[in-house]
Formats: C-alpha cells, structure tokens, sequence
C-alpha cells in the first residue's frame, strides 16, 4: 500500500461510514413516523408490520445479484448508483397518496440498498490491513446506529412540525449528494497482472461455502443478528410509545439514546476484546471468542418483559445494542479474514445477506403478529434471546478452518 493509498483510505473509511448513516437513517424514517402513517393510512399492528417488512422484500431477493455486479464493475459505479435509488425512493415516499404506492417506494429502496454492505465489506477487505479489520468494521457500523438516532431524533420532531412525508424527502435529497460525493472521490484499486480476471461467482462455489463449517457458523449468527436488528428497527419507537406511554418526540428521544449509546459501547467492547484475543495469538479464527461473547452478551434483550419503567429499559437496550454492534462488526470481519478468495468477498457477503436478510425480513411481520394476538412483545424478546445464545455457541464450535470455495 503506496503513501497516497494509505491516506485516500480514510476518506473512504469516512465515506462508507456516512453510507451507513445515510442508510440506517432513511430505514429509521419509517419507524419513527410508523404511528402517525398506521394513522393516516388505517392500519394495524399486523398491516403496520408487514408495510415495516417491504422494503426487504426486495432488499434480500437483489443482495447476491448485486454483490456479483460489486465484483465485477467495482465499488465505485455500484456505490453511487445504489445510493442513488434509494435516495430517489425516499423522496418517492414522501409523495405517496395511499399505502399501496407507499410500499412500492419501500419495494424500490430495497432494490438500491441491496449491495450496500457489500460496498462496506470490500472497501474494508482492499483498504484495511487484516489486523485493523475488525476494529474498522465495528466503527463503520456503528454509523447504522449513528443514522437510526439521528433519523430517529429528526424524524420525530420533523413529523411533529412539518409531517411524516416531509421528513422522507429531505433524507433522500441528503443520499443524492452523498452518492455524488462518492463517484467524485473514490476510484477503485489498481489491479496488477498477477491477480486473475474477476469472473461471477459460480453456483458450485456457492454451494462449497455451505459445506464449509466455518461459512456456517458466520452465517447463523447473521442471521440471528439480523433478526433482532430487523426487529429493534422497526419496532423501537412503537414499543416504548406502547410500554412507556409517551409522545412520539420522547419515543423518538429515547430511541436515538440508546442507539448511540450502543454505538459508542460497540466501538469500545471491540476494540477491548480485540485486544485480549489478539494479544498473543494471531490466528483469525479466535475471532469467533469475540463474537461468541458479544452474541451471547446482546442476549439480555429477553430481560426486557421484567421491567416497566424508563430508566432500566432504556438501559437493557443500550447494552443490548451495543453488544449486537460488535458481534456484528467482529462476525463480519471474520468472514471477510477466513474467505481464502478476498476478490469474491462482495459475492460472499451478498450470499450471507441473502440468507440472513430473508430470516430477518420475518422480525417485523412476526412481532406485528406477536403483538396483535397477546397485547405486548414478550415472546419477541423471549424467542431473540434464545436464539442469539445458541448462535453464540455454535459459533464457537464451528469456526476453525479457512472457507475454501472449490
């Protein structure tokens, strides 16, 4: 890595982190204004999570095609366009007249989200050197949860002066000059003639990955993280309007506090555990300690039906958070350290997404249901507690060897 390329990565850095925000923030645009659109539209908490659930409709089926596309053309071209429809798709939103077209919207967001954290996961796989990966990737992440108080906080007080549909189109107006910004300063790395010529994932190294034990330990707990992502998404500021009995500006306030709370924890739990595992040893796959303690740790979420009042449930889900933040950060940086062929990582990272992002899809829709049939999100704590302790364990015992896709 030349001195110019080791200076131009933290604009890049920067740059997807902003792409995180961006993101996360047009994705908390709909749960924060959720109660004031199931109000004007006349919907239920069933309807309400379905309408939660569309944009990833779209979202999971395009993750694998559009990460092939990332390999082949390159971050720079897939990251401006991609940002470019979603952001177009917000404004969409916002001049919708009835829920039908509103879902249309969320349908063509997924569309240009789809690729988003395969842009994230090849920046970081050409850019940053193996020992710095995960402590990278754990920061760039945190710009989700960054973008979901700072879309939830804005939000809130843009629906309560101006309303909902004004909040959709100035957050999309914010991705157009980012994704111009991006075309304008990023360019992608140098290929030299010793690297063979990019060719599309093959549907036999596909189905390698999945007799890689390793491949499997990863992708359980993306999928686990995803679900209870998908679900503290779209639910958060409903739930506290529901528990706590507040407006939607203290929904949203509260909200925004744990998500940046988490953040900060996120960044802090990793770059720690980073290093107390990686003091002596140097093998990437005791990175699986990392994120086995961090899944398990986000766990306390089930604790939640014990506690009434604001103070301890704001904390529950910050710490919550914060730990579901590193394990995230760590799981990802794992795949992208024990995948042998580092040119496929944008296809690798779509076929993760795809799988995980087609469980998460469900969080939303189940949770509607959960709340409509029993009157409170128990269960749902319940169920995402469970499951992210199993996928902690299961981590632990399978990842070991490099994944080989042949």
């Amino acid at each position: 890595m030349n001195k110019a390329a080791g200076s131009s990565r933290y604009i890049f850095f920067i740059m997807i982190f902003l792409m995180y925000v961006i993101s996360y923030g047009d994705r908390a645009a709909l749960s924060i204004s959720l109660p004031a659109l199931g109000q004007e539209f006349s919907l239920s908490s069933v309807q309400m999570g379905w309408v939660s659930s569309s944009f990833l409709w779209s979202y999971f089926l395009l993750n694998l095609p559009s990460t092939i596309l990332l390999d082949l053309v390159g971050a720079r071209l897939v990251g401006s366009l991609a940002v470019s429809v979603w952001s177009c798709a917000m404004v969409l939103g916002g001049l919708t007249q009835n829920v039908t077209q509103f879902i249309l919207s969320r349908m063509l967001l997924g569309v240009g989200e789809a690729p988003t954290f395969g842009v994230g996961a090849t920046i970081v796989r050409n850019w940053a050197k193996p020992h710095e990966r995960g402590t990278v990737m754990t920061i760039l992440l945190t710009g989700m949860q960054i973008g979901l108080a700072g879309g939830t906080i804005a939000g809130a007080y843009l629906i309560a002066k101006v309303g909902w549909w004004f909040e959709f189109m100035a957050l999309g107006a914010i991705g157009l000059v980012w994704a111009l910004a991006w075309w304008l300063l990023y360019r992608n790395p140098a290929k030299t003639a010793a690297q063979p010529r990019v060719r599309p994932i093959r549907f036999s190294e596909v189905c390698a990955l999945f007799r890689s034990s390793t491949f499997c330990g990863i992708l359980v707990v993306q999928c686990t993280q995803n679900f209870l992502n998908f679900l503290l998404m779209s639910w958060v500021p409903f739930y506290l309007i529901h528990e706590l009995h507040v407006n939607v500006i203290g929904s949203g306030s509260g909200t925004a506090g744990c998500y940046v709370l988490g953040a900060i924890g996120a960044v802090i739990l990793g770059r720690i555990a980073e290093h107390i595992v990686f003091r002596k040893h140097a093998d990437p796959s005791h990175r699986r300690f990392i994120v086995a303690f961090c899944i398990i740790g986000s766990a306390m979420i089930g604790v939640l039906p014990f506690f009434h009042q604001e103070t301890p449930i704001l904390i529950v889900l910050s710490l919550s958070l914060c730990c579901l933040i590193a394990a995230n950060g760590a799981n990802t940086a794992m795949l992208a350290d024990m995948l042998q062929d580092g040119q496929k990582i944008g296809s690798v990272t779509g076929v993760t997404l795809t799988f995980s992002n087609a469980l998460g899809l469900t969080a939303p829709i189940l949770t509607g249901y959960i709340v409509s049939y029993t009157g409170n999100f128990n269960m749902a704590w319940y169920s995402c507690s469970v499951a992210l302790v199993l996928a902690g364990l299961i981590s632990l015992l399978t990842v070991r060897k490099p994944i080989v896709m042949a």
